[in-house]
């Protein structure tokens, strides 16, 4: 809703009760005097509740845990609305197009299934409709709702991106003898010394500095995968279809045409069974023994795991290196560059909400 309607519909809701009970009752917050609607707040709780209850069901049992991410989702919706406040100080605009654009960008998401199947023009253009309603949004409060993310991340661009330069040499490097130091250590505890956050990005970064660095080995796989509480003649049958896998690759059939026909893994089917890198003390036993095991080249027998009966084959070994920063320089300025952004970004927003006026009304509900 633009200001105007805004002003208009509390206008008319100003006539049926007491102004200050209604505003308390419509609102989860109002931010140097614009209030945050209960419906909008309502309807990204939701979407939120809805991801970690995908994600991390468990984290939900616990009511604690319910009421930070109620309490995040409001903090972040009071963080929009400053942006979007500063975005108008700053003279900024949403122009139609780009609202446009993200319309189409959002609309490509729907265009494959859950799957990754290829969906018709008329089957994502449901599923895009679905979502809509799913999450309680017509045509136009949607295009609102991407107006207002947009011109949220213009202010950010603007007050914040385009005063950002990047890492220096110097400062990359230090970063690369900071984790070639914790590696060397052979500590899996957080740094000391460092602010926690910072701490735990170091622990986190080296960690895959040092996986990309030890000895790993490529291999494609075909699974048949078993239930939970697999029973004997399950894993019976399991084990038959992967034998009839495994001579089907070796009277010379393509691995990447099996994995895609028989493989119930579909990430890694889709990739013909590519698994990318197993790493040591990583991968499951069974499955890390079996690759480190086999030449390259080479394809095993039914390895059983306990998501099921495995054909893997061997395609690539390389042996454990050094890190080198020439190696890892790059990707190293890009995480650096990044995580200063970060940085400033909530510098910026803090600074904004130091001279706002902020009162909040979370609900006792999502």
């Amino acid at each position: 809703m633009n200001s105007s309607g805004r002003t208009l519909a509390l206008g008319l809701l100003a006539l049926c009760v007491p102004a200050s009970a209604k505003l308390l009752e419509d609102t989860v917050a109002v931010v140097n005097g614009s209030p945050i609607l209960l419906s909008e707040y309502q309807k990204e709780a939701a979407t939120a509740m809805d991801y970690w209850s995908k994600t991390n069901p468990v984290a939900l049992a616990d009511p604690a845990n319910v009421l930070k991410l109620r309490e995040s989702t409001l903090e972040q919706l009071i963080d929009r609305e400053l942006l979007i406040q500063e975005g108008a100080k700053l003279k900024l605009k949403v122009r139609e197009r780009e609202i446009d654009n993200a319309v189409d960008e959002i609309k490509a998401r729907y265009k494959k299934g859950d799957n990754g199947e290829p969906l018709s023009d008329a089957e994502a253009e449901a599923a895009f409709q679905a979502g809509l309603k799913k999450e309680g949004l017509d045509w136009t409060k949607f295009r609102e709702r991407l107006s207002h993310q947009i011109m949220a991340r213009k202010t950010i661009d603007e007050a914040v991106k385009s005063k950002m330069t990047a890492p220096t040499e110097e400062e990359t490097k230090a970063y690369f003898a900071k984790i070639q130091s914790y590696i060397d250590s052979k500590s899996t505890d957080v740094p000391k010394g460092m602010d926690e956050e910072d701490a735990m990005a170091l622990r986190e970064v080296a960690g895959q500095i040092k996986a990309l660095s030890s000895e790993r080995v490529r291999v494609q796989r075909v699974l048949i995968r078993l239930s939970p509480g697999a029973s004997e003649n399950e894993k019976k049958r399991a084990q038959k279809t992967a034998l009839a896998v495994k001579k089907r690759l070796d009277d010379g059939e393509e691995f990447a045409k099996v994995a895609a026909e028989d493989s119930e893994d579909p990430d890694s089917a889709r990739r013909g069974g590519d698994l990318g890198y197993v790493l040591r003390g990583v991968a499951p036993p069974e499955l890390e023994k079996a690759a480190f095991t086999l030449g390259v080249g080479d394809t095993s027998g039914p390895v059983y795991t306990e998501s099921g009966y495995n054909v893997i084959r061997v395609t690539e070994k390389r042996a454990a290196e050094k890190p080198e920063y020439e190696k890892f320089k790059d990707e190293l300025a890009n995480f650096l560059g990044g995580a200063n952004f970060q940085k400033k970004i909530e510098a910026f927003v803090k600074g904004l909400r130091d001279k706002a006026t902020i009162e909040r009304n979370l609900p006792a509900t999502p």
